[in-house]
Protein backbone atom coordinates (compact mmCIF):
# COMPACT_ATOMS: atom_id res chain seq x y z
CA UNK A 1 0.00 0.00 0.00
CA UNK A 2 1.70 3.55 -1.15
CA UNK A 3 1.91 5.95 1.90
CA UNK A 4 0.50 8.71 2.25
CA UNK A 5 1.32 12.02 2.27
CA UNK A 6 0.46 15.37 3.55
CA UNK A 7 0.40 18.41 1.93
CA UNK A 8 -0.12 22.01 2.43
CA UNK A 9 -2.56 23.66 0.23
CA UNK A 10 -3.94 27.35 -0.18
CA UNK A 11 -7.08 28.15 -2.48
CA UNK A 12 -10.03 29.62 -2.61
CA UNK A 13 -13.67 28.49 -2.35
CA UNK A 14 -16.92 30.28 -2.84
CA UNK A 15 -14.91 33.15 -2.98
CA UNK A 16 -12.95 32.84 -0.01
CA UNK A 17 -9.48 32.03 0.59
CA UNK A 18 -9.04 28.90 2.78
CA UNK A 19 -5.88 26.62 3.30
CA UNK A 20 -5.46 23.68 5.16
CA UNK A 21 -3.79 20.20 4.85
CA UNK A 22 -4.71 16.93 3.59
CA UNK A 23 -3.02 13.48 2.84
CA UNK A 24 -2.82 12.07 -0.55
CA UNK A 25 -0.55 9.77 -2.26
CA UNK A 26 0.57 12.40 -4.58
CA UNK A 27 0.32 15.81 -5.60
CA UNK A 28 -1.98 14.75 -8.20
CA UNK A 29 -4.52 12.86 -6.14
CA UNK A 30 -4.10 16.22 -3.84
CA UNK A 31 -5.15 18.12 -6.49
CA UNK A 32 -7.83 15.84 -7.68
CA UNK A 33 -9.54 16.20 -3.77
CA UNK A 34 -8.97 19.67 -3.56
CA UNK A 35 -10.84 20.26 -7.19
CA UNK A 36 -13.80 17.77 -6.42
CA UNK A 37 -14.51 20.38 -3.69
CA UNK A 38 -14.57 23.09 -6.00
CA UNK A 39 -11.58 24.65 -4.17
CA UNK A 40 -9.81 27.13 -6.88
CA UNK A 41 -5.72 25.69 -6.01
CA UNK A 42 -3.49 28.55 -5.37
CA UNK A 43 -0.70 26.77 -3.42
CA UNK A 44 0.10 23.08 -3.31
CA UNK A 45 3.56 21.93 -1.55
CA UNK A 46 4.38 18.63 0.81
CA UNK A 47 3.83 19.69 4.23
CA UNK A 48 7.26 20.00 6.35
CA UNK A 49 5.28 19.51 9.45
CA UNK A 50 1.65 20.26 10.98
CA UNK A 51 1.58 24.44 10.45
CA UNK A 52 -1.53 25.35 12.03
CA UNK A 53 -3.73 27.77 9.74
CA UNK A 54 -2.94 31.81 9.33
CA UNK A 55 -4.89 34.50 8.84
CA UNK A 56 -3.96 36.57 5.41
CA UNK A 57 -0.95 38.64 6.05
CA UNK A 58 1.03 41.42 4.14
CA UNK A 59 3.28 40.43 1.70
CA UNK A 60 6.74 40.44 2.41
CA UNK A 61 8.11 42.52 -0.61
CA UNK A 62 4.65 45.01 -1.56
CA UNK A 63 7.11 45.56 -4.35
CA UNK A 64 5.75 47.79 -7.13
CA UNK A 65 7.28 48.99 -10.42
CA UNK A 66 5.53 52.61 -10.93
CA UNK A 67 7.34 54.21 -13.16
CA UNK A 68 8.43 51.43 -15.22
CA UNK A 69 5.36 50.92 -17.76
CA UNK A 70 4.95 47.42 -19.02
CA UNK A 71 3.79 46.93 -22.41
CA UNK A 72 -0.33 45.90 -23.03
CA UNK A 73 0.62 43.40 -25.68
CA UNK A 74 3.36 41.65 -23.34
CA UNK A 75 0.41 41.85 -20.35
CA UNK A 76 -1.80 40.09 -22.90
CA UNK A 77 0.19 37.34 -23.24
CA UNK A 78 0.88 36.76 -19.63
CA UNK A 79 -2.76 36.43 -19.05
CA UNK A 80 -3.28 34.11 -22.02
CA UNK A 81 -0.86 31.89 -20.50
CA UNK A 82 -2.35 32.10 -17.30
CA UNK A 83 -5.24 31.62 -18.33
CA UNK A 84 -4.33 28.54 -20.15
CA UNK A 85 -2.54 26.78 -16.66
CA UNK A 86 -5.27 27.46 -14.62
CA UNK A 87 -8.14 26.06 -17.01
CA UNK A 88 -5.56 22.76 -17.01
CA UNK A 89 -6.23 22.84 -13.40
CA UNK A 90 -2.73 23.66 -12.31
CA UNK A 91 -2.55 25.86 -9.34
CA UNK A 92 -2.53 29.56 -9.30
CA UNK A 93 1.05 29.58 -7.74
CA UNK A 94 2.56 27.17 -10.04
CA UNK A 95 1.35 29.06 -13.15
CA UNK A 96 2.59 31.94 -12.05
CA UNK A 97 6.13 31.00 -11.60
CA UNK A 98 5.92 29.40 -14.93
CA UNK A 99 4.79 31.92 -16.96
CA UNK A 100 7.59 34.22 -14.47
CA UNK A 101 10.15 31.72 -15.99
CA UNK A 102 9.15 31.80 -19.66
CA UNK A 103 9.16 35.79 -19.44
CA UNK A 104 11.39 37.57 -21.36
CA UNK A 105 10.12 41.20 -20.53
CA UNK A 106 12.21 42.16 -17.28
CA UNK A 107 9.60 44.45 -16.46
CA UNK A 108 6.86 42.34 -16.55
CA UNK A 109 9.27 38.92 -15.47
CA UNK A 110 9.62 41.82 -11.89
CA UNK A 111 6.17 42.18 -11.53
CA UNK A 112 4.98 38.45 -11.99
CA UNK A 113 7.60 37.26 -9.76
CA UNK A 114 6.52 39.65 -6.95
CA UNK A 115 2.95 38.57 -7.61
CA UNK A 116 3.69 34.92 -6.92
CA UNK A 117 5.61 35.72 -3.27
CA UNK A 118 2.84 37.71 -2.45
CA UNK A 119 0.53 35.15 -2.82
CA UNK A 120 2.49 32.27 -1.73
CA UNK A 121 2.59 34.47 1.80
CA UNK A 122 -0.89 34.72 1.79
CA UNK A 123 -2.26 37.68 -0.02
CA UNK A 124 -5.19 37.73 -1.97
CA UNK A 125 -5.23 37.06 -5.88
CA UNK A 126 -6.94 40.40 -6.58
CA UNK A 127 -4.72 42.40 -4.00
CA UNK A 128 -1.60 40.61 -5.65
CA UNK A 129 -2.37 42.26 -9.07
CA UNK A 130 -3.50 45.69 -7.78
CA UNK A 131 -0.48 46.04 -6.03
CA UNK A 132 1.06 46.72 -9.74
CA UNK A 133 -1.53 49.73 -11.76
CA UNK A 134 1.81 49.89 -14.29
CA UNK A 135 1.09 46.59 -15.66
CA UNK A 136 -2.75 45.90 -14.97
CA UNK A 137 -5.36 48.38 -14.95
CA UNK A 138 -9.17 48.31 -13.64
CA UNK A 139 -10.89 45.99 -16.01
CA UNK A 140 -8.25 43.30 -15.17
CA UNK A 141 -7.99 43.81 -11.59
CA UNK A 142 -12.09 43.84 -11.16
CA UNK A 143 -11.96 40.81 -13.54
CA UNK A 144 -9.63 39.03 -11.11
CA UNK A 145 -12.07 39.73 -8.23
CA UNK A 146 -15.03 38.73 -9.87
CA UNK A 147 -13.12 35.38 -10.86
CA UNK A 148 -12.38 34.91 -6.54
CA UNK A 149 -15.64 35.96 -5.51
CA UNK A 150 -17.42 33.24 -7.89
CA UNK A 151 -14.92 30.96 -7.66
CA UNK A 152 -14.67 30.90 -11.19
CA UNK A 153 -11.34 32.23 -11.47
CA UNK A 154 -10.55 30.56 -15.08
CA UNK A 155 -13.74 31.59 -17.03
CA UNK A 156 -12.93 35.26 -16.32
CA UNK A 157 -9.26 34.96 -16.66
CA UNK A 158 -10.47 33.93 -20.19
CA UNK A 159 -12.82 36.48 -20.44
CA UNK A 160 -9.83 39.23 -19.39
CA UNK A 161 -7.96 37.34 -22.32
CA UNK A 162 -11.07 37.63 -25.08
CA UNK A 163 -10.81 41.52 -23.68
CA UNK A 164 -7.24 42.22 -23.82
CA UNK A 165 -7.10 40.64 -27.51
CA UNK A 166 -9.88 42.93 -28.57
CA UNK A 167 -8.01 45.95 -27.67
CA UNK A 168 -4.73 45.11 -29.43
CA UNK A 169 -6.97 44.15 -32.47
CA UNK A 170 -8.41 48.15 -32.28
CA UNK A 171 -4.90 49.27 -31.45
CA UNK A 172 -3.27 48.07 -34.89
CA UNK A 173 -6.66 49.02 -37.01
CA UNK A 174 -6.11 52.26 -35.49
CA UNK A 175 -2.35 52.22 -36.22
CA UNK A 176 -2.87 51.06 -39.52
CA UNK A 177 -5.60 53.65 -40.64
CA UNK A 178 -2.97 56.38 -39.13
CA UNK A 179 -0.38 54.82 -41.13
CA UNK A 180 -1.98 54.73 -44.46
CA UNK A 181 -2.19 58.41 -45.18
CA UNK A 182 1.56 58.35 -44.06
CA UNK A 183 2.38 56.32 -47.05
CA UNK A 184 0.23 58.28 -49.66
CA UNK A 185 2.26 61.72 -48.58
CA UNK A 186 5.49 59.85 -48.86
CA UNK A 187 4.61 58.24 -52.17
CA UNK A 188 3.33 62.07 -52.91
CA UNK A 189 6.44 63.44 -52.23
CA UNK A 190 9.17 61.15 -53.74
CA UNK A 191 7.09 61.35 -56.84
CA UNK A 192 7.29 65.02 -56.90
CA UNK A 193 10.85 65.21 -56.40
CA UNK A 194 11.28 62.92 -58.89
CA UNK A 195 9.43 64.77 -61.23
CA UNK A 196 11.71 67.91 -60.01
CA UNK A 197 14.96 66.63 -60.41
CA UNK A 198 14.41 64.26 -63.50
CA UNK A 199 11.82 65.74 -65.61
CA UNK A 200 11.64 68.98 -65.38
CA UNK A 201 14.80 69.82 -66.15
CA UNK A 202 14.68 67.47 -69.60
CA UNK A 203 11.60 69.86 -70.61
CA UNK A 204 13.66 72.68 -69.64
CA UNK A 205 16.26 71.71 -72.07
CA UNK A 206 13.76 70.41 -74.65
CA UNK A 207 11.65 73.99 -74.43
CA UNK A 208 15.11 75.90 -74.34
CA UNK A 209 16.30 74.55 -77.63
CA UNK A 210 12.94 75.58 -79.06
CA UNK A 211 13.64 79.25 -77.85
CA UNK A 212 10.56 79.05 -75.41
CA UNK A 213 10.04 79.29 -72.18
CA UNK A 214 8.45 76.85 -70.35
CA UNK A 215 5.05 76.70 -69.23
CA UNK A 216 4.00 78.20 -65.85
CA UNK A 217 1.67 75.11 -64.40
CA UNK A 218 5.54 73.78 -65.02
Amino acid sequence: VATELSFEYKGILEGKYTEGILSAINRDEASFKLKSQRIIITSLVVAKGQKKATKEKKGSSGFSLFGNKVKQKDVMIFVKKLSTMVKAGLPVLDSLKMVESQTDDKNLKKVVGTIAKDLESGVSLSKCFDRHSNAFDNVAINMIKAGEASGKLDLFLQKLVEILERREDIKRKIKSAMFYPVILVSVAVTISGFMLIKVVPIFEKMYGDMGVPLPGPT
